[in-house]
């Protein structure tokens, strides 16, 4: 019976009416980093469930995968998949795109990982004026979390952070700003748009270089962060760690946007299980983020000149909301896919 009850709930959740996206967001901000996230999961109902009712977002779209991005993916023909779009509505990038495929075998990109492991994307970086009250949602859902909300000082900032262990290996992260208080950010209901995704990396500099000399990104911010006094962190590092590993942070942008940031870190002296072989698009967890760019070709011939393999080239599919999309993709040497893609007219 509760068998039942559990999948005619996942039925009426992923029946919720989808929110028409303004015209806006049809056509997303070029140069200002990434516009969304492919996380793919094994069931969507879950992860809709926790983004519509605690996090505030909204279903923007939702139907089957167009089987040429299949095919870009490079999945076999009997590959199969649907999407639900997720945005915190009022925000026109930041968006999470929920992936289900079916008719290829799949495994979690990091599973049972520790926050040091480096391999794939590690989390979705949020914010939150209540990150506490999101944490104890998520713990009520039977999600878990790296250690309960943890208060740190970075550049100058009281911050208050969190990251949630959710089904698939996916985390995410949530930041509350203590002090001085967060100025904007008004489309926030539970947690806002994904600013920021981060990678946890065995090679910090050949990551740095594939996105700064490779994708041209610039740097908000490189240096290492260490505690002064034995604390709990966010990360779950065991306490009499924490002053003794440094970790080594990369907040790299496209150009100087709050939005569409990559952030790099190592934790320097541990020496996790590396998954980075494990990301691909056929296994779940957060797989890709995607780059709008003006002009696909250009952008193809000119990491190609970089030395990066380019992949899935030369298609056209439909990719709500955009409407007709050329896609192309790279991959950095710690698995972290970039998706490039440039609407057409």
């Amino acid at each position: 019976m509760r068998t039942i009850l559990f999948a005619f709930l996942s039925f009426v959740t992923l029946c919720v009416s989808p929110v028409s996206v303004t015209a806006k967001s049809l056509q997303p901000e070029i140069g200002k980093g990434w516009q969304e996230v492919v996380v793919h999961v094994a069931n969507p109902a879950p992860w809709v469930s926790f983004f519509t009712e605690d996090a505030g977002w909204k279903v923007a779209s939702r139907g089957p995968i167009d089987p040429i991005v299949l095919k870009a993916w490079k999945l076999e023909g009997n590959v199969t998949g649907t999407e639900v779009l997720l945005v915190n509505e009022g925000d026109a990038k930041g968006w999470i795109r929920l992936v289900t495929l079916k008719g290829v075998k799949s495994e979690p990109i990091r599973p049972a990982a520790q926050a040091w492991d480096p391999g794939g994307w590690f989390s979705l970086m949020t914010r939150s004026r209540d990150a506490t009250t999101i944490y104890n949602k998520a713990i009520s859902r039977g999600w878990t979390a790296y250690n309960s909300p943890q208060e740190f000082s970075f550049g100058g900032v009281q911050l208050r952070n969190v990251v949630i262990r959710g089904p698939d290996g996916v985390n995410v992260s949530i930041y509350e700003r203590l002090a001085p208080k967060l100025e904007g950010w008004e489309t926030i209901k539970g947690i806002s748009r994904v600013f920021n995704v981060m990678t946890m990396v065995k090679d910090f500099e050949a990551e740095r270089a594939f996105f700064q000399e490779g994708l041209g990104f610039g740097a908000w911010f490189i240096g290492n962060y260490e505690d002064t006094t034995e604390v709990a962190t966010n990360f779950g590092l065991p306490v009499n760690f924490s002053t003794q590993i440094p970790r080594r942070s990369g907040i790299l942008w496209e150009t100087q946007s709050e939005d569409g940031r990559v952030e790099l870190m190592r934790f320097v002296g541990l020496e996790g299980v590396d998954h980075a072989s494990r990301a691909r698009f056929s296994n779940r967890g957060i797989v890709a983020i995607r780059l709008p760019v003006p002009n696909l070709e250009a952008w193809i011939a000119k990491v190609r000149a970089k030395g990066i393999e380019v992949n899935g080239t030369n298609l056209t599919a439909h990719l709500a909301p955009y409407g007709r999309v050329k896609t192309a993709w790279v991959q950095s040497p710690n698995g972290g896919i970039v998706e490039a893609f440039e609407v057409l007219p």
